[in-house]
């Protein structure tokens, strides 16, 4: 059912509420409307966001729909005056505790994270991804099953956008120790030993595979046929790096 125990349903919402929420919106039409009148128009800061216990008081019992409603507000910021306003502009401080508040206010929701993961992190500051990347660990530490996903996307921004391959490993490993009870694709938890030959860490990722054979973990024909060639593949570049390293040391 789509609707969660002690959740109302979209119909029977109190009217305050609806009617609050819809005062909200006309009122951002209005700025907007405004706006488009203005020439010199300049980006408005976010403001710090209340507690989600204040805003799941004020919710009367829809969560749900409160944490949709305020990442929507959210995502609209940079849109003001008729233009968008680059990322640059916003403060990250607040826009993480922005999405760490409406994570709160709707815990079963993976849109605060699916706008980090895909639409903040379109900044090209270093430290800002870095706070966005945390965030996403943080609440996939939460709720993995909910959130591997965000996961996997954070440590490829970590390895392609940060060029941080550290980083993007650590990320890699907290989707493989995950237990068989998160239910994940093979590839999700593959991404660690990828990223360890990568960094040319190839006898970590051979000893890796070959647990994963010999503990029989695996019971899908073809990821153990990936995995069979991937370890086939190490085995040979480990051998050809050997084979360099002793005709240099020679």
């Amino acid at each position: 059912s789509l609707v969660r125990r002690g959740e109302r349903p979209f119909l029977q919402l109190p009217s305050l509420l609806l009617a609050g929420f819809l005062l909200l919106l006309i009122a951002q039409l209005i700025t907007h409307h405004i706006g488009q009148q203005t020439l010199n128009a300049e980006y408005r800061g976010l403001n710090k966001p209340l507690s989600a216990q204040t805003y799941k008081g004020l919710s009367m019992g829809s969560q749900r729909l409160a944490g949709y409603l305020l990442a929507i507000r959210l995502q609209m910021h940079d849109n003001q005056l008729g233009k968008h306003f680059r990322y640059s502009l916003i403060d990250y401080d607040l826009l993480i505790d922005w999405l760490e508040q409406i994570s709160d206010v709707n815990p079963d929701s993976e849109y605060p994270l699916l706008l980090a993961s895909r639409v903040y992190s379109q900044t090209r500051d270093h430290q800002r991804l870095r706070q966005i990347l945390g965030f996403i660990e943080r609440r996939f530490e939460d709720n993995p099953q909910l959130h591997w996903r965000r996961m996997t996307e954070a440590s490829l921004i970590a390895k392609h956008q940060l060029e941080d391959l550290p980083l993007a490993l650590g990320l890699a490993e907290k989707l493989a120790i995950q237990p068989d009870t998160v239910v994940m694709p093979p590839w999700a938890r593959d991404m660690r030993f990828l990223l360890l030959a990568k960094m040319n860490e190839f006898e970590s990722a051979i000893a890796i595979i070959q647990a994963l054979l010999v503990s029989q973990a695996v019971h899908d024909p073809d990821e153990e046929r990936f995995l069979r060639e991937k370890l086939s593949d190490f085995q040979q570049k480990l051998f050809e790096s050997q084979q360099t390293s002793d005709s240099t040391s020679g």
